[in-house]
C-alpha cells in the first residue's frame, strides 16, 4: 500500500476552523485526521500540504518511521508550527493503519482500557456568581458530571466576533457576528491583555471565590468543578487564587502561570491543595519531560492534535505514569480530534477525563460533520467500535461551514 495523496478541508464549526486532513492510498483506504491551532488555521493547512511532498509514494503504516523523519529532517525541530501539521498527519496514518486491519485504533495502541471515556464541558461564567451557579446547573441538566469554566472577571472588552454559520430546526443556516463575551461568558472587567505580572483589584480572589461557592452550593457535592487561568497569573498570584478556592473541592486549577517557566509552576504546586493541570502547549516529548521530571504539576494536558499525534501523547502519558499523573487531554476542538482522544484515553492506564466543549450548539454540529456521531451517555463518550477511527467526514457538510479568519486573543 502506498500514499497517494493528501488532501485538506476547512471547516469553521462554532468560533474555530477544523483542518481536517485525508491521506489517500493506492488501495482505496483514506485516513482522516484533524487538528486546530486558532488563528493560524492557513499556516498549518500549508504545513500539511509541505508534509505530503514526502509523504507520497510511501507505506502508510510505518508511521513511527515517518514521523522521525518529517520531524528531524526539517532541522527546525520542535513547537506547535512544526507539530500541529505532523499531528493531523499521524492521526491520518494511525486511521489507515486501522482500517488496513480492520480494528480501532486503541487495539493496535494496547487497549481496551476503559470502555466509556469521563469527559467534562466548557460552562460560562457569566457576570456574577449567580449567572454562574444558572450555567453549572444548566450543564449538570444536560447530563454532565464534571464542568470547567475560564477565570471569572477576566477577559474585558466590547468587541464583536464573526461567527460560523450554525444550523437551526428548520434546516436554515444563520452567519454573522455576535457581541464578544470572551472564554467565560460575559465582558470581565479586567482587561484581555493585562500581563500576569501587573497589578490586579485587591478584591480579586474573593470575588472568583464568590462564583465557586455559588456553583459549587447549586450543583451539590458530587459534580467535578474546574478553572482555566489560560496562563494569566503570577506565581503568587496564582497561589492566592488556589488558597481563595481550596475549599470547594476543585478537580484541578488549570495553567496558573504562563506556560515558559517549569520552575514558577512547580512553585505554586508546591503551595497549593488544589491539584495543578497544565501541558495544552508542550509539542512532543521532549517539551513534557521538562514538566514531568520535577513534578511540576498534578495533571498533565496534552493535545493530541498539537502535542506530535497519538503516539506522541501516549509516551507523554507513560512519562507521567512514572511519576504518578494523570492525564486529562486538552481538547476545546472538533469532532475527529475528539474521537482521535477517545481512542487515547481507551489505550493508557493513566488517564482521569477528557475536555469537550459540549454545548449543544457544539455538539449538534459535530454530529453533522461526522459519520457516525460519538455517542455520550451519563457523562461520558462511548468508544467507536468501527475499524481505525471508526468514522468518517462528510465533506459535503464541511461545505457548508467554509473557513473564517478569527481572531482571539491568550
Amino acid at each position: 500500500m502506498k500514499i497517494t495523496g493528501i488532501r485538506t478541508v476547512l471547516a469553521a464549526l462554532g468560533a474555530k476552523n477544523c483542518v481536517f486532513v485525508l491521506v489517500e492510498t493506492d488501495e482505496g483506504i483514506t485516513g482522516l485526521g484533524e487538528t486546530v491551532l486558532k488563528r493560524r488555521s492557513k499556516m498549518i493547512e500549508a504545513g500539511i500540504h509541505a508534509l505530503g511532498r514526502y509523504l507520497i509514494g510511501k507505506d502508510p503504516t510505518c508511521i513511527e518511521e515517518h514521523w522521525e523523519k518529517m520531524y528531524r529532517d526539517s532541522f527546525w525541530v520542535g513547537g506547535p508550527m512544526a507539530t500541529t501539521p505532523l499531528s493531523a498527519v499521524e492521526i491520518a496514518l494511525w486511521d489507515i493503519m486501522g482500517q488496513s486491519l480492520g480494528v480501532p485504533i486503541y487495539k493496535l495502541m494496547g487497549g481496551p482500557t476503559r470502555d466509556r471515556v469521563p469527559v467534562y464541558c466548557h460552562c460560562a461564567a457569566g457576570a456574577t456568581p449567580e449567572e454562574f451557579a444558572a450555567n453549572a446547573l444548566a450543564c449538570v441538566q444536560r447530563g454532565y458530571r464534571a464542568l470547567k469554566v475560564t477565570l471569572p472577571l477576566f477577559y474585558g472588552g466590547q468587541h464583536n466576533v464573526k461567527m460560523a454559520p450554525i444550523e437551526s430546526s428548520q434546516g436554515e443556516h444563520s452567519q454573522g457576528e455576535r457581541p464578544n463575551f470572551g472564554y467565560s461568558g460575559t465582558w470581565g472587567e479586567i482587561d484581555r491583555s493585562l500581563k500576569e505580572t501587573e497589578l490586579l483589584p485587591p478584591d480579586t480572589y474573593r470575588r472568583i471565590a464568590e462564583f465557586f461557592a455559588a456553583a459549587r452550593e447549586a450543583v451539590g457535592p458530587d459534580i467535578h468543578l474546574m478553572v482555566d487561568c489560560h496562563g494569566r497569573l503570577s506565581p503568587a498570584n496564582a497561589i492566592r487564587l488556589c488558597e481563595a478556592l481550596a475549599d470547594f473541592d476543585l478537580l484541578f486549577i488549570e495553567e496558573p502561570t504562563p506556560p515558559e517557566n517549569v520552575e514558577a509552576l512547580k512553585q505554586v504546586s508546591s503551595r497549593s491543595s488544589v491539584p495543578i493541570a497544565a501541558g495544552e502547549r508542550w509539542s512532543t516529548i521532549y517539551d513534557a519531560r521538562r514538566f514531568l521530571g520535577p513534578q511540576s504539576l498534578a495533571i498533565a494536558q496534552p493535545d493530541v492534535v498539537n502535542c506530535g499525534g497519538l503516539m506522541q501523547a501516549k509516551k507523554i502519558a507513560a512519562l507521567a505514569e512514572a511519576e504518578y499523573i494523570s492525564l486529562a487531554p486538552h481538547n476545546p476542538n472538533g469532532p475527529v480530534a475528539t474521537c482521535a482522544n477517545v481512542h487515547l484515553a481507551a489505550s493508557i492506564p493513566n488517564f482521569l477525563i477528557l475536555e469537550t466543549i459540549g454545548s449543544d450548539e457544539d455538539k449538534a454540529l459535530q454530529a453533522q460533520v461526522i459519520d457516525p456521531p460519538l455517542r455520550f451517555e451519563d457523562g461520558c463518550l462511548l468508544l467507536p467500535t468501527g475499524p481505525g477511527l471508526g468514522i468518517r467526514l462528510n465533506e459535503e457538510v464541511c461545505k457548508q461551514f467554509p473557513y473564517q479568519p478569527f481572531e482571539g486573543w491568550r
